[in-house]
């Protein structure tokens, strides 16, 4: 789905998810929306400087670690393209709010990363997941 130099720019879990940086996430999401997929949600990872493994846990500048994660439900009778157009634009707003700058150490050193979770109409319903 996505082309050899996008899959090659990004991030490979062992799992084989992808983590994409915030530069990447508009073009992947541009590629998702065009297919109809629904992006559910997501959350950051931090892959530090020389590791093969992400931390779902984000070092902060003040306080413990954070997790950042979001989702979007569909609401009740939203059409699909509906639904598809929110979670793209749900995504966006995330990827743009998250993490703020103040939120993480100047000397964080690594990546921070955007992992997507997306499904098609036939896949969402066998979810067995309910309107709001």
């Amino acid at each position: 789905m996505f082309s050899e130099a996008l899959k090659n720019a990004s991030y490979r879990a062992a799992n084989g998810e992808y983590g994409w940086t915030r530069d990447q996430v508009p073009q992947v999401i541009e590629l998702l929306r065009a297919k109809h997929l629904a992006i559910l949600g997501g959350e950051l990872w931090w892959v530090p400087e020389g590791s093969r493994s992400w931390i779902g846990l984000i070092p902060q500048r003040k306080g413990p670690d954070a997790v950042y994660a979001w989702e979007t439900k569909r609401r009740r009778k939203e059409p699909w393209s509906g639904f598809v157009a929110r979670c793209a634009s749900d995504t966006l707003a995330a990827v743009g709010r998250w993490p703020p700058p103040d939120d993480l150490p100047s000397d964080l050193s690594g990546q921070i990363l955007y992992n997507l979770t997306w499904v098609d109409e036939a896949e969402y319903g066998q979810l067995g997941s309910r309107a709001l």
